[in-house]
């Protein structure tokens, strides 16, 4: 049984592209896509859905139009409160949440406190997240903590990580039809699924959803035994 669905949503400009539309109309599409899937995996027993909505290099190579746009569609997070609360959504983000304006980075720690003692299903949205900037920060964190040589264990390496206190996923999509991982949690997927779909994220649906279930469900997972 999935407990753990980690997605990487890929595709919203391609989409509204294709529909010759604003790339703000494509994120726009990928919120309420997001919103949706929770809610359908909450409904399948599964208690862990983390979904990287923005990279590292997203951040730093996208028009300043754009990331605007992705901003302004974090900062309506608190309109998602009561339906949080309804299905019992626990809201979190993580990684490098700083580079936010503090009034994003407010909204977000504001929701993730609103909801932190609800329990049926968890959020986790990968904001400016990059697989090597991660190891960066680890390395960073690492060094000012004064840790040896001689304590770093798996067990202490994941205490470093954003995701320390997510369960390792299970399976990891990707929409939008590129097949490569992108230094996605790297580090807590030894034993992930890969599930990999031509849909864009904006029409990724309850029926795409099934079939990674079904997928997961079929494959032999030995653990390194």
């Amino acid at each position: 049984m999935i407990n753990h669905i980690a997605i990487i949503m890929d595709g919203n400009r391609r989409w509204a592209k294709s529909r010759w539309k604003l790339a703000f109309s494509g994120h726009k599409q990928g919120a309420k896509i997001l919103e949706e899937i929770a809610e359908i995996a909450s409904d399948k027993w599964i208690k862990y859905l983390t979904a990287w909505w923005l990279s590292t290099e997203n951040y730093k190579k996208r028009s300043k139009v754009e990331i605007l746009w992705i901003v302004k569609l974090l900062d309506t997070i608190e309109k998602y409160v009561p339906r949080f609360m309804e299905t019992e959504l626990r809201f979190q983000a993580i990684w490098d949440l700083w580079q936010f304006p503090k009034k994003t980075q407010d909204k977000l720690k504001k929701v993730t406190e609103i909801t932190k003692n609800n329990t049926w299903i968890t959020l986790t949205l990968a904001l400016i997240y990059g697989g090597q900037n991660e190891i960066i920060r680890w390395v960073q964190k690492a060094i000012e903590s004064w840790i040896s040589s001689e304590e770093i264990n798996e067990k202490s390496f994941r205490k470093f990580l954003d995701s320390d206190k997510l369960p390792e996923p299970d399976v990891i999509v990707r929409t939008g039809w590129d097949i490569r991982h992108s230094w996605f949690m790297l580090y807590d997927s030894a034993y992930s699924e890969y599930y990999f779909t031509d849909k864009m994220w904006p029409d990724f649906d309850e029926a795409e959803l099934d079939k990674v279930i079904a997928s997961f469900n079929g494959s032999k997972r030995n653990f390194g035994k």
